[in-house]
């Protein structure tokens, strides 16, 4: 193959508009034609909601005529107009820092682009066609011999060996798992959730409300998939107000081996002279209150309260902005969405991350002191979206030996990546800013 591979699949961080995790698994196959010399390619596509994803490519080289196979990450963008204007009709796929699992390290690899076209009957972008660029002025377009898309029950070893090697990870996770059982205490563990969010506000109302479903399917899918008990307390709706968060975290008693949540979707405040770096929650549930007081809770303040019940675990996450309390609520853009491929979790994943015999505490906010956090009524808040989708990725077969630590990385990073991609003023041009902050113990 003589073509200089710059394969890139362009995810330029727009929101995947879906309000739960899902990844896109395709097979393709293509060509490309030139000189009377036809190259065959076969790709494996994946797409995860958060704007992140990877390709394989495996294909016989017509120069030297050995198997090759190279990896790439992803980015995506829609695609533009001749006039270099958005055409949010197509969603193009692009590589990033291709790398050869097989081969050698003078080979080279001409870039495919792929492209996904908006379905108006299914809602969905599909694919549509493949082409790539051999130089800055010209454009080669491939033949798109057959899609198919996958779900696990495709995943074979005989497809999977196609792509991957016996060494890889995502093999390994599929077809060499061992799951450790759980010990008598840790069948007794609970995981307790209390989850807090403002779906009545006039502004972001119905974005709370996509943050707060999709987290509770989330947690508590994960302490099924545990086969713990599950303990929610929603405040939400009616029940919303700063007297009932109070009484929700004072009466949270884990155990030793339990896993402790807390999570916020609402209006958030801080002031430049203030102590704190994380927030302040605006739990007010009367248009005629006023800021701060007797109406607010600061989110290092629960953390500290919730840390010292002695639990296994403890998560404290809120996504509201952390800026002065005369700030504007931020609606960003929404983005697309491809077909979700069923792909299960790993129950290793899981009770390495939730039933480690090491003691954690994370706390973790959308968005650093003086910033304001964004989202929209589709995908929910900026911030819960990318977390939800890293934290199940982690659990997912794709991912080995996964820690806190790499996933709240993680968060923070593609947070960032998605927020700088993301319209929350299309008219003006501005885009979101947002840097989350943790803090781990």
């Amino acid at each position: 193959m003589n073509r200089l591979l710059r394969l890139c699949l362009l995810f330029s961080g727009l929101f995947a508009a879906v309000s739960s995790y899902s990844q896109t698994l395709y097979e393709m196959r293509y060509s490309y034609t030139s000189d009377g010399v036809t190259d065959r390619l076969s790709a494996f596509i994946l797409r995860n909601d958060d704007g992140t994803g990877l390709v394989r490519v495996a294909y016989l080289n017509s120069e030297d005529n050995k198997n090759k196979l190279v990896e790439m990450e992803m980015q995506e963008s829609y695609g533009q107009h001749e006039d270099g204007t958005e055409d949010s009709s197509q969603l193009v796929f692009v590589g990033l820092n291709p790398r050869f699992i097989i081969g050698t390290p003078d080979d080279e690899f001409l870039e495919d682009h792929f492209v996904f076209s908006f379905n108006p009957d299914s809602g969905f972008y599909e694919p549509s066609f493949v082409f790539s660029m051999p130089d800055d002025t010209s454009t080669q377009v491939g033949q798109l011999e057959e899609v198919r898309f996958l779900n696990q029950e495709d995943l074979t070893q005989e497809l999977v060996l196609q792509f991957f090697t016996e060494q890889d990870v995502f093999y390994k996770q599929l077809f060499e798992t061992s799951t450790r059982g759980l010990s008598a205490d840790d069948k007794q563990a609970q995981l307790h959730l209390v989850l807090v969010a403002n779906t009545e506000d006039k502004d972001i109302g119905k974005t709370c409300v996509i943050d707060k479903d999709a987290t509770y399917k989330t947690f508590s899918e994960i302490a099924e998939f545990l086969e713990i008990n599950f303990k929610p307390t929603v405040i939400a709706g009616k029940e919303f107000s700063k007297v009932n968060v109070d009484k929700a975290v004072s009466s949270v008693r884990p155990g030793p081996n339990d896993i402790v949540v807390f999570y916020y979707s609402g209006h958030g405040f801080n002031e430049v002279d203030e102590q704190y770096q994380f927030p302040y929650l605006d739990l007010r549930d009367k248009s005629f209150q006023k800021y701060g007081g007797a109406y607010t809770m600061n989110v290092e303040a629960i953390y500290q309260k919730l840390r010292a019940k002695g639990a296994r675990l403890n998560l404290v996450i809120s996504d509201c902005c952390n800026k002065d309390p005369t700030s504007g609520a931020l609606v960003s853009s929404e983005g697309a969405s491809t077909r979700t491929s069923s792909i299960g979790w790993n129950k290793e994943n899981c009770q390495a991350l939730f039933m480690s015999k090491q003691p954690m505490s994370i706390m973790m906010t959308a968005a650093q002191k003086g910033e304001l956090s964004a989202g929209n009524p589709s995908d929910g808040g900026i911030f819960t979206f990318i977390f939800r989708e890293q934290l199940e990725k982690a659990l997912g077969p794709f991912t080995r030996n996964p820690s806190w630590n790499n996933l709240v990385q993680s968060a923070k990073k593609e947070t960032v990546n998605k927020a700088r991609t993301t319209w929350c003023n299309k008219e003006k041009r501005i885009v979101c800013v947002q840097n989350p902050v943790f803090k781990m113990e």
